[in-house]
């Protein structure tokens, strides 16, 4: 059996005025992925729309963009050595000790402090993580520990200890 050169292909065609997608500007960044299915999405649509409606104006030629360079963050640098329980002791944290006594204005004045302190240090997130672990003492720390054995490891954040210890001594 032979296919003929004039065969109708089920591949769909650049439209008239697009850019193949190979061709487009490479993104990198926060939301790139976004925007890229966006465009995606864009492209597809007048895609359709032009093959519908072949009398259809072609768009304006995209302009050619040039790759830019964007210069490191400079707080890595200024960051000389990862921040250790000495250092965040001695910018002001305390050590959070739990008792049926406590109210929920010393649990949040002790969460707020602690943010604090962490700002101030320009902590990441994981460093928190391990720098608010080794402040908690007694009840605090034995509730953490059970908390932590029942929830997966990738949940276990941050903004996850915020919202938990907020919940069992502010709220």
């Amino acid at each position: 059996m032979e296919v003929s050169d004039d065969a109708a292909s089920n591949a769909s065609a650049p439209a008239q005025g697009t850019a193949p997608a190979n061709s487009r500007p490479k993104t990198s960044g926060q939301g790139e992925e976004a925007r890229e299915a966006f465009l995606c999405m864009m492209s597809n649509w007048y895609t359709e729309y032009t093959q519908a409606n072949p009398n259809a104006q072609p768009p304006p030629p995209l302009p050619i963009l040039q790759p830019t360079t964007v210069a490191p963050q400079v707080v890595e640098v200024a960051r000389r050595e990862k921040p250790s329980v000495d250092r965040i002791r001695k910018q002001g944290a305390k050590e959070f000790r739990a008792s049926k006594d406590d109210n929920p204005e010393k649990a949040e004045f002790w969460l707020e402090n602690t943010i604090r302190v962490f700002d101030e240090l320009s902590c990441t997130p994981e460093e928190c993580m391990k720098c608010v672990v080794s402040l908690l003492r007694d009840f605090a720390y034995q509730w953490w520990n059970t908390l932590v054995s029942v929830v997966p490891r990738e949940r276990i954040t941050w903004e996850f200890f915020q919202e938990e210890f907020r919940k069992k001594y502010i709220s």
